[in-house]
């Protein structure tokens, strides 16, 4: 059984719903690794979560997340996964969210841009 918890970016819900499981901010989650081992990658890879006593096994073909959110910069305009396959742009270290609708390979284009095309694309 593995133990997440939600941490809620400032302005955003204090309740999620992922794969059927609600989740609650700050408040500690027991979840099936053997039933939900796709969630748990997704979500160990989530800078909102936080996973423990998760060992992923082989993965059975695709990884369920292929955006890492290293990819991401750590402050200013950023592009990153909000969830259900969708990405949203940011700005700062409180994530404030600028502009969403983005796909996987927007995000990854527009975090490769430089700050003044990032700036030039949400203005």
């Amino acid at each position: 059984m593995a133990k997440v918890t939600y941490h809620a970016p400032e302005g955003d819900e204090a309740v999620v719903t992922i794969g059927g499981i609600r989740f609650f901010d700050d408040q500690e989650q027991d979840v099936d690794a053997g039933r939900h081992d796709a969630l748990l990658r997704k979500l160990s890879n989530n800078p909102h979560f936080k996973v423990e006593g998760f060992a992923p096994g082989p993965s059975a073909g695709v990884d369920v997340v292929d955006f890492d959110p290293k990819d991401a910069p750590e402050v200013g305009l950023r592009a990153i996964h909000n969830g259900g396959g969708r990405f949203i742009i940011v700005r700062g270290d409180k994530d404030q969210k600028v502009k969403d609708g983005l796909t996987k390979d927007d995000a990854k284009a527009f975090n490769d841009l430089s700050d003044e095309d990032k700036e030039a694309y949400v203005a």
